[in-house]
Protein backbone atom coordinates (compact mmCIF):
# COMPACT_ATOMS: atom_id res chain seq x y z
CA UNK A 1 0.00 0.00 0.00
CA UNK A 2 1.48 3.68 -0.88
CA UNK A 3 1.02 6.05 1.33
CA UNK A 4 -0.63 9.24 -0.33
CA UNK A 5 0.84 12.24 -0.67
CA UNK A 6 0.38 15.75 0.82
CA UNK A 7 1.27 19.00 -0.31
CA UNK A 8 0.95 23.01 0.55
CA UNK A 9 0.64 26.07 -1.46
CA UNK A 10 4.25 27.49 -2.12
CA UNK A 11 3.34 30.43 -4.17
CA UNK A 12 0.26 32.60 -5.52
CA UNK A 13 0.06 35.73 -8.10
CA UNK A 14 0.60 37.68 -5.01
CA UNK A 15 4.16 35.63 -4.63
CA UNK A 16 5.32 37.56 -7.83
CA UNK A 17 6.06 41.38 -8.12
CA UNK A 18 3.24 43.24 -9.39
CA UNK A 19 2.69 44.48 -13.30
CA UNK A 20 5.48 46.36 -14.85
CA UNK A 21 3.35 49.64 -15.37
CA UNK A 22 2.00 49.55 -11.65
CA UNK A 23 4.25 52.22 -10.55
CA UNK A 24 2.85 54.34 -13.36
CA UNK A 25 -0.58 53.74 -12.51
CA UNK A 26 -0.07 54.31 -9.02
CA UNK A 27 1.70 57.48 -9.73
CA UNK A 28 -0.30 59.28 -12.11
CA UNK A 29 -3.26 58.39 -10.40
CA UNK A 30 -1.69 60.27 -6.80
CA UNK A 31 -0.97 63.54 -9.59
CA UNK A 32 -4.06 63.82 -11.23
CA UNK A 33 -6.43 63.79 -7.51
CA UNK A 34 -3.49 65.78 -6.21
CA UNK A 35 -3.51 68.19 -9.02
CA UNK A 36 -7.20 68.89 -9.15
CA UNK A 37 -7.37 69.12 -5.48
CA UNK A 38 -5.06 72.35 -5.82
CA UNK A 39 -6.70 73.57 -8.79
CA UNK A 40 -9.59 73.46 -6.87
CA UNK A 41 -8.58 75.20 -4.02
CA UNK A 42 -6.79 77.95 -6.09
CA UNK A 43 -10.20 78.58 -7.99
CA UNK A 44 -12.68 77.38 -5.22
CA UNK A 45 -15.53 79.89 -5.72
CA UNK A 46 -16.27 78.32 -9.10
CA UNK A 47 -14.17 75.16 -9.75
CA UNK A 48 -14.64 73.60 -6.29
CA UNK A 49 -18.69 73.60 -6.52
CA UNK A 50 -18.96 72.66 -9.82
CA UNK A 51 -17.10 69.17 -8.92
CA UNK A 52 -18.41 68.46 -5.54
CA UNK A 53 -21.48 65.69 -5.38
CA UNK A 54 -25.06 67.39 -3.82
CA UNK A 55 -27.98 65.41 -3.19
CA UNK A 56 -29.64 68.35 -5.13
CA UNK A 57 -27.38 68.19 -7.66
CA UNK A 58 -27.37 64.33 -8.49
CA UNK A 59 -30.88 63.41 -7.86
CA UNK A 60 -32.96 66.48 -8.71
CA UNK A 61 -31.04 67.98 -11.91
CA UNK A 62 -29.18 64.56 -12.56
CA UNK A 63 -25.42 65.64 -13.13
CA UNK A 64 -24.64 62.13 -11.96
CA UNK A 65 -21.10 62.78 -13.22
CA UNK A 66 -20.60 64.77 -9.89
CA UNK A 67 -20.12 61.23 -8.95
CA UNK A 68 -16.58 60.80 -10.17
CA UNK A 69 -15.49 64.25 -10.35
CA UNK A 70 -15.92 64.25 -6.74
CA UNK A 71 -13.20 61.64 -6.00
CA UNK A 72 -10.55 63.95 -7.11
CA UNK A 73 -11.04 66.96 -5.24
CA UNK A 74 -10.21 67.39 -1.53
CA UNK A 75 -11.52 70.24 0.69
CA UNK A 76 -8.01 71.09 1.92
CA UNK A 77 -4.56 69.53 2.68
CA UNK A 78 -5.19 67.75 5.90
CA UNK A 79 -7.96 65.78 3.79
CA UNK A 80 -6.11 65.82 0.50
CA UNK A 81 -2.84 63.81 2.82
CA UNK A 82 -4.92 61.71 4.46
CA UNK A 83 -6.15 59.87 1.65
CA UNK A 84 -3.25 60.17 -0.96
CA UNK A 85 -0.93 57.31 0.81
CA UNK A 86 -3.58 54.72 0.80
CA UNK A 87 -4.91 55.23 -2.72
CA UNK A 88 -1.44 55.57 -4.76
CA UNK A 89 -0.48 51.96 -2.55
CA UNK A 90 -3.93 50.26 -3.30
CA UNK A 91 -3.80 51.73 -6.91
CA UNK A 92 0.02 49.87 -7.16
CA UNK A 93 -1.10 46.77 -6.04
CA UNK A 94 -5.01 46.13 -7.31
CA UNK A 95 -3.90 47.38 -11.10
CA UNK A 96 -0.52 45.34 -10.59
CA UNK A 97 -1.98 42.29 -9.39
CA UNK A 98 -5.64 42.71 -11.53
CA UNK A 99 -4.58 44.49 -14.25
CA UNK A 100 -6.56 47.58 -15.76
CA UNK A 101 -10.09 46.14 -14.72
CA UNK A 102 -9.68 46.22 -11.49
CA UNK A 103 -8.54 49.92 -11.36
CA UNK A 104 -8.90 52.05 -12.16
CA UNK A 105 -12.46 51.05 -13.95
CA UNK A 106 -13.99 48.58 -11.60
CA UNK A 107 -12.82 50.54 -7.83
CA UNK A 108 -13.68 53.94 -9.81
CA UNK A 109 -17.14 52.62 -10.64
CA UNK A 110 -17.42 50.61 -6.88
CA UNK A 111 -16.55 54.78 -5.76
CA UNK A 112 -18.96 56.05 -7.68
CA UNK A 113 -21.72 54.03 -6.25
CA UNK A 114 -20.48 54.63 -3.10
CA UNK A 115 -21.06 58.11 -3.21
CA UNK A 116 -24.69 57.90 -4.76
CA UNK A 117 -25.83 55.66 -1.81
CA UNK A 118 -23.88 57.55 0.68
CA UNK A 119 -25.79 61.32 -1.10
CA UNK A 120 -28.96 59.54 -0.02
CA UNK A 121 -28.39 59.57 3.77
CA UNK A 122 -27.61 63.28 3.54
CA UNK A 123 -29.75 66.55 3.16
CA UNK A 124 -29.88 67.88 -0.76
CA UNK A 125 -27.24 70.33 -0.09
CA UNK A 126 -24.55 68.47 1.79
CA UNK A 127 -21.17 68.43 -0.12
CA UNK A 128 -19.73 65.48 -0.48
CA UNK A 129 -15.97 65.59 -1.97
CA UNK A 130 -12.86 63.34 -1.77
CA UNK A 131 -11.16 59.86 -2.35
CA UNK A 132 -12.06 58.43 0.73
CA UNK A 133 -15.10 56.80 -0.32
CA UNK A 134 -12.93 55.16 -3.24
CA UNK A 135 -9.53 54.22 -0.74
CA UNK A 136 -12.57 52.26 1.63
CA UNK A 137 -13.79 50.53 -1.69
CA UNK A 138 -10.25 49.97 -2.82
CA UNK A 139 -9.26 48.59 0.77
CA UNK A 140 -12.81 46.36 0.87
CA UNK A 141 -11.52 44.98 -2.03
CA UNK A 142 -8.00 44.43 -1.56
CA UNK A 143 -8.32 42.85 1.63
CA UNK A 144 -11.09 39.91 0.46
CA UNK A 145 -9.00 38.95 -2.06
CA UNK A 146 -5.97 38.48 -0.32
CA UNK A 147 -8.22 36.12 2.12
CA UNK A 148 -9.36 34.34 -0.65
CA UNK A 149 -5.70 34.11 -2.77
CA UNK A 150 -2.93 34.30 0.07
CA UNK A 151 -3.19 30.43 0.68
CA UNK A 152 0.44 30.06 1.29
CA UNK A 153 -0.72 31.14 4.85
CA UNK A 154 -3.34 29.29 7.15
CA UNK A 155 -6.84 30.85 7.05
CA UNK A 156 -6.31 31.43 10.34
CA UNK A 157 -3.06 33.90 10.17
CA UNK A 158 -4.73 35.34 6.73
CA UNK A 159 -7.70 36.97 8.86
CA UNK A 160 -5.09 37.74 11.83
CA UNK A 161 -3.04 40.22 8.70
CA UNK A 162 -6.37 41.24 7.58
CA UNK A 163 -7.83 42.40 11.30
CA UNK A 164 -4.90 43.92 11.78
CA UNK A 165 -4.44 46.19 8.58
CA UNK A 166 -8.39 47.19 9.87
CA UNK A 167 -7.79 48.19 13.39
CA UNK A 168 -4.24 49.94 12.61
CA UNK A 169 -5.24 51.84 9.63
CA UNK A 170 -8.45 51.92 8.62
CA UNK A 171 -10.70 52.30 12.39
CA UNK A 172 -11.00 55.53 13.28
CA UNK A 173 -9.70 57.09 16.36
CA UNK A 174 -11.25 60.11 17.06
CA UNK A 175 -14.31 61.35 15.56
CA UNK A 176 -14.48 64.45 13.23
CA UNK A 177 -17.81 65.75 11.95
CA UNK A 178 -16.63 66.71 8.41
CA UNK A 179 -15.52 63.54 7.68
CA UNK A 180 -18.11 61.13 5.88
CA UNK A 181 -17.69 57.71 7.97
CA UNK A 182 -20.76 56.21 6.74
CA UNK A 183 -18.94 56.88 2.98
CA UNK A 184 -16.10 54.70 4.57
CA UNK A 185 -18.48 51.98 5.72
CA UNK A 186 -20.65 51.41 2.34
CA UNK A 187 -17.09 51.74 0.00
CA UNK A 188 -15.71 48.93 2.30
CA UNK A 189 -18.65 46.96 1.86
CA UNK A 190 -18.80 47.36 -1.50
CA UNK A 191 -15.10 46.56 -2.35
CA UNK A 192 -15.73 43.34 -0.69
CA UNK A 193 -18.58 41.94 -2.00
CA UNK A 194 -17.15 43.16 -5.26
CA UNK A 195 -14.15 41.22 -4.25
CA UNK A 196 -16.41 37.94 -3.63
CA UNK A 197 -17.76 37.93 -7.13
CA UNK A 198 -14.84 38.92 -8.75
CA UNK A 199 -12.90 35.71 -7.23
CA UNK A 200 -15.52 33.61 -7.98
CA UNK A 201 -15.41 35.02 -11.65
CA UNK A 202 -11.76 34.59 -12.11
CA UNK A 203 -11.40 32.22 -9.16
CA UNK A 204 -10.10 29.43 -11.87
CA UNK A 205 -6.84 31.09 -13.47
CA UNK A 206 -5.83 32.45 -9.72
CA UNK A 207 -5.70 28.80 -8.81
CA UNK A 208 -4.23 28.11 -11.83
CA UNK A 209 -1.36 30.25 -11.11
CA UNK A 210 -0.75 28.55 -7.58
CA UNK A 211 2.50 26.44 -7.40
CA UNK A 212 2.56 23.43 -4.51
CA UNK A 213 4.52 21.58 -2.84
CA UNK A 214 4.38 18.08 -2.89
CA UNK A 215 5.41 16.34 0.60
CA UNK A 216 7.18 12.98 -0.01
CA UNK A 217 5.52 9.86 2.03
CA UNK A 218 7.51 8.58 5.24
CA UNK A 219 8.77 5.22 3.71
CA UNK A 220 9.71 4.26 7.43
CA UNK A 221 5.92 5.11 8.45
CA UNK A 222 5.10 3.38 5.15
CA UNK A 223 6.72 0.19 5.66
CA UNK A 224 5.49 0.50 9.64
CA UNK A 225 1.67 0.37 8.27
CA UNK A 226 2.50 -2.16 5.63
CA UNK A 227 4.14 -4.77 8.50
CA UNK A 228 0.75 -4.27 10.59
CA UNK A 229 -1.45 -5.17 8.20
CA UNK A 230 0.61 -7.97 7.33
CA UNK A 231 0.03 -9.11 11.29
CA UNK A 232 -3.64 -8.05 11.02
CA UNK A 233 -4.33 -10.31 7.59
CA UNK A 234 -2.51 -13.25 9.52
CA UNK A 235 -4.99 -13.41 12.47
CA UNK A 236 -7.89 -13.18 9.96
CA UNK A 237 -10.44 -16.50 11.03
CA UNK A 238 -9.94 -19.17 7.60
CA UNK A 239 -13.68 -19.89 6.64
CA UNK A 240 -13.83 -23.37 8.65
CA UNK A 241 -12.64 -21.81 12.19
CA UNK A 242 -15.51 -21.27 14.69
CA UNK A 243 -15.14 -18.06 16.47
CA UNK A 244 -17.01 -17.51 19.88
CA UNK A 245 -18.03 -13.98 20.45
Amino acid sequence: MEAASTGRVRETILSRKPRKNSKQVAGLTVLIVAAVSVAAWLNGSALLPTLAATGQATFELHEYWRLLTAIFVHADLLHLSANILFLGVFAYLIHGYYGFWGFPVLCLALAALTNYLTLTSYPPHTSLVGASGLVYCMAGFWLWMYLEVERTLSLGKRFLRVFGVILILLLPTSYEPRVSYRAHGIGFALGALAAAFYFKRNGEWIRAAEVWEIDEPDEEANEDRETDEAKEDQTEPSPGNKWIH
